[in-house]
């Protein structure tokens, strides 16, 4: 049961009451007053106990909506004790003087308590007796309490107010202090509640009681039961959004019994919501501001609206059941009205829009007008998904086939870019069967990313290419159709790799617009880099060709957000494929802080998949892998083409790691994409295989990959460098001769490009493949290639193979290279790789261990000793009686003199395991005797 909290002073009045009708035999009235919901029943609940210790009878009544055309119901409850089964309804000339008879008969014998809840919904004529009682009171020893609800319009009733006109006292019963919440919440959860939750709860519900414990409960059903709701912001948010569904009906009895006015007000403001001028407030409901400040008045007083200077509902399940109060004609009419007004009133658009999208029904011509206002009001604040809500909804008020839903659909199509880039392609498909003239359907074609299109349906290719011809060729344009038709050709092309034959073209295309082609417009500068990236996948032109004009197109590009939806994010492959890669890195990052600050989920996946392209080309695994994660988490993967992920691809090979690839599988199914394109699935397919040693399988995966490529035109080894993954397996496999081939025509091509990291890649893997004084030839070349070249990763795969070669050979110049491929891997994130070259360091350090570990002091060989056999720092110190912090200094000191990297490395020195006294104490992975024993657990 909740407790009474707060109501000392008005128990202590009642008790003094009943103290004096049992003691002087004189009685009295008590009203008891408040809004809904202020605890006027409970208190009535806890009087009959207080009675009983005055040796008082209690008599209870209570008023109800449905009882009120009965006459003498509510005096009935109270007489029935006195006077069991006697009529309801006495007869004779004076019915109410019989009816008082009782009462002072049994008050002559005992007091009386009289209870009368909701006297406000009494019948007359027990209201009438109840009026003859209360004149009575100070003759008997009665005390009567009646409750009434404040506010509701029965009790402004003259019988009403003739009953509390005579009471002794009227106690007004206000909200709960921020005590009697904190004890009311403590009752609730069984335990001290935390104050930031007790005030976040006083907050939410103004300190109603009805309120309040409806929240305690919907909080313990939601899950919320030990107040555990986060910090004392996301406390306070949980509790003021929380829903009231069980306080519904109660308060929507309570609004259908106020007077008209009352009504249209809550309506009023329900719709409009907090903080909306009054004057319309006023206007929306109909009312003068004599008539509205008495409207507002009825509600404060009913305890719906909050105090202060604007009319503010006390919780928004008030305003829950002003709409549930509201018949579906009522709904439509008063949002379309709150539309209009706000409409001609001159108030922010995107208010209107938020009364239109309640009224879907109101199709008049100014509603598109102000759904567009507010969608481009959305669209500045970076709300993409309100602007896509609007101009949905201003669909409903366009024609079925007219141009200007056609405007609509693009319009839409332009804001769902930003974060549903596939729903875009399908309106503006849908604009393209509907707008009359070529231009206009120009136009709206050039809005689909060049890389949608050529993953999207075919019949939207045909679409595109069906309205090229249609517009014409762009050298015979100018103006604006130039633009639309170079922007056509642009994502026509790009379009093309789906096919064979069209990549080669792109080359002869971009002489014919000669040697210093124009980038002065966006349609200009799109063409060039697809027309760029053509030749750079088909290698029709050489790197020292192509990066120059590369450069220039990013250098009359806005480092702008809205670049993912053109073709420029092709020019990132191109750049990287060049080793061109000085300026794209800053221009990504300034593009991606603006697409952040317009909070466009779908170019900043985009920029990180660019960006993690660009720092996979540098060797930067754990930067790259961080920059996938973000672009994944932005749901990249439920939209973009595979050719679009190839950067997260790349990561997950760069990094062998077999979750990312798990991830990459189940997000991309197979037929994703269409036509030749190869599937960089099958790059990781076969990587996942190589990784479980089963060789073959992995290389059918990736000369599958190499076929489809070749059909595609994809020639250039700058791109995927499959030929040398795939030599690398035939070597493994013993088939050197089909190795030795394809790393040739690797070499070949890669020459030919003209890219240091494609050459000296190529170098490598020959070298690798090649035995003797020769390959160690080939990888010096290697090396000197990709001195000062932009991708870090390759100089260390190159050093660590010649370190090796030359470890083997008795070279001394073999642990130069090791120690630069172990550092050049830690600086990329490749610690796989730093790690074989510290094996192969440790290794070349095997006949200077003796003297290396002679160079330690006593105590740093003991330390190290214990080390070796696996004792742990705490244990070492205990054992030899030091600091922990003298252990830590120690090893410090001895991984330094014997040139290791950390910890796990000293069980390789033999030494340090044969050290005199280097006894290890028994522990959790140890027997008695300080032999190393297999632990259960990988320990730190």
């Amino acid at each position: 049961m909740t407790p009474l909290l707060d109501r000392r002073r008005e128990l202590e009045l009642i008790t003094t009451a009943l103290r004096t009708a049992a003691t002087a035999g004189s009685g009295s009235l008590i009203v008891v007053t408040g809004g809904i919901g202020t605890g006027k029943t409970a208190l009535l609940r806890a009087l009959p106990a207080l009675a009983e210790r005055h040796a008082t009878r209690t008599l209870t009544a209570g008023g109800a909506p449905l009882e009120r055309d009965l006459p003498y119901g509510l005096a009935g409850q109270l007489l029935e004790p006195l006077r069991p089964g006697a009529a309801l309804e006495p007869p004779g000339p004076d019915p109410y003087g019989e009816l008082l008879a009782p009462v002072a008969e049994h008050s002559a014998r005992e007091p009386l308590l009289l209870l009368v809840d909701d006297l406000h919904w009494a019948d007359p004529p027990s209201l009438r007796w109840l009026g003859r009682l209360a004149r009575r009171l100070p003759d008997w020893p009665v005390t009567l309490v009646a409750a009434l609800r404040e506010g509701d319009p029965g009790a402004e009733e003259p019988r009403v107010q003739d009953i509390t006109d005579r009471a002794a006292h009227v106690l007004r019963l206000g909200p709960l202090t921020q005590a009697g919440t904190a004890a009311l919440v403590a009752a609730a959860l069984d335990r001290p509640a935390d104050p930031a939750y007790v005030t976040a709860c006083r907050e939410a519900t103004g300190g109603n009681p009805m309120f309040l414990t409806a929240t305690l409960a919907a909080l313990s059903s939601a899950g919320h039961g030990h107040g555990d709701l986060g910090t004392a912001a996301e406390r306070a948010r949980t509790v003021r959004e929380l829903r009231l569904p069980a306080l519904r009906e109660r308060l929507v009895v309570a609004l259908r019994s106020q007077p008209g006015p009352v009504r249209e007000l809550a309506k009023a403001l329900a719709v409009l919501g907090d903080g909306t001028d009054p004057e319309l407030v006023g206007r929306l409901a109909g009312l003068d501001t004599t008539g509205q400040e008495e409207a507002a008045r009825g509600l404060r007083r009913l305890g719906l609206l909050a105090e202060g200077p604007e009319p503010r509902f006390v919780h928004h399940a008030v305003r829950d059941a002003v709409e549930d109060s509201m018949t579906p004609p009522e709904h439509e009419h008063v949002h379309v009205l709150a539309a209009l007004l706000l409409h001609r009133g001159g108030h922010p658009a995107e208010q209107t829009a938020a009364q239109l999208l309640a009224a879907p029904s109101c199709q008049d011509g100014w509603t598109v007008e102000a759904l567009r206002a507010a969608a481009e009001a959305a669209e500045r604040r970076g709300a993409h998904q309100d602007a896509a809500r609007y101009l949905r909804r201003a669909l409903l008020g366009a024609s079925p086939s007219g141009p200007d839903r056609a405007a609509l659909l693009v319009d839409l199509a332009t804001v769902e870019r930003a974060f549903d880039p596939l729903a875009a392609v399908r309106h503006i498909s849908q604009a393209l069967l509907l707008l009359p003239s070529a231009a206009q359907r120009a136009e709206a074609a050039v809005r689909i990313p060049p890389s949608l299109l050529g993953g999207g349906p075919p019949p939207v290719v045909e679409a595109v290419g069906k309205l090229a011809c249609e517009l014409g060729e762009p050298g015979r344009l100018t103006g604006d159709e130039r633009e639309l038709a170079l922007g056509l050709e642009a994502r026509l092309r790009h379009a093309a790799v789906t096919g064979p034959g069209g990549l080669p073209l792109c080359a002869a295309r971009l002489r014919e617009l000669g040697p210093a082609p124009a980038l002065g417009t966006a349609a200009e500068r799109e063409l060039v880099t697809v027309l760029l990236h053509g030749a750079t996948m088909s290698q029709s032109l050489s790197a020292a060709e192509v990066a120059p004009l590369a450069g220039r197109v990013l250098q009359h590009e806005p480092a702008s957000p809205d670049h993912v939806h053109t073709a420029l994010p092709l020019l990132v492959h191109v750049l990287i494929a060049t080793d061109s890669l000085e300026a794209i890195g800053p221009w990504l990052r300034t593009a991606r802080e603006r697409a952040q600050a317009r909070r466009a989920t779908v170019p900043q996946a985009l920029i990180a998949i660019e960006r993690t392209h660009v720092l996979v080309a540098q060797g930067r695994l754990a930067d790259a892998r961080a920059s996938a994660d973000e672009a994944l988490a932005l749901g990249v993967a439920d939209w973009a083409t595979l050719q679009s992920m190839t950067a997260v691809v790349l990561v997950a090979l760069e990094t062998r790691d077999a979750e990312l690839a798990r991830r990459l599988l189940s997000y991309r199914p197979e037929g994703a994409d269409h036509g030749y394109r190869p599937s960089s699935l099958q790059l990781i397919r076969g990587s996942c295989a190589a990784r479980r040693g089963d060789l073959p399988t992995a290389l059918e995966y990736f000369l599958d990959w190499g076929r489809s490529a070749e059909r595609a035109d994809w020639r250039n080894p700058a791109v995927l460098p499959w030929r040398a993954w795939a030599a690398g397996l035939h070597h493994r496999l013993g088939e050197t001769g089909r190795a030795h081939d394809l790393v040739d025509e690797e070499y070949a091509r890669a020459t030919a490009w003209g890219a240091p990291v494609a050459i000296g890649r190529a170098q490598r893997v020959k070298g690798a493949l090649t035995a003797g004084e020769k390959g160690i030839t080939l990888l010096r070349e290697s090396a000197a290639t990709l001195e000062g070249a932009v991708n870090g990763m390759e100089r260390a795969r190159t050093a660590l193979l010649l370190g090796r070669r030359l470890l083997r050979a008795g070279r001394a110049e073999a642990e130069t290279w090791l120690r630069l491929a172990r550092d050049q891997a830690l600086v990329c994130g490749a610690p796989w790789l730093a790690e074989g070259a510290g094996r192969d360091l440790r290794t070349l350090a095997g006949p200077r261990t003796r003297q290396t570990v002679a160079a330690l002091t006593r105590a740093e060989r003991r330390v190290a000793g214990l080390a070796a056999r696996g004792a742990s720092n705490r244990e070492i110190a205990e054992q030899l009686e030091v600091s922990s912090r003298a252990v830590e200094k120690h090893l410090t000191h001895a991984y330094r003199k014997l040139n290791l990297a950390g910890r796990t490395q000293l069980a390789d020195v033999p030494d340090l395991l044969a050290e005199p006294g280097a006894a290890v104490p028994p522990g959790p992975y140890r027997t008695a005797a300080g032999d190393r024993t297999e632990p259960k657990h990988r320990g730190t």
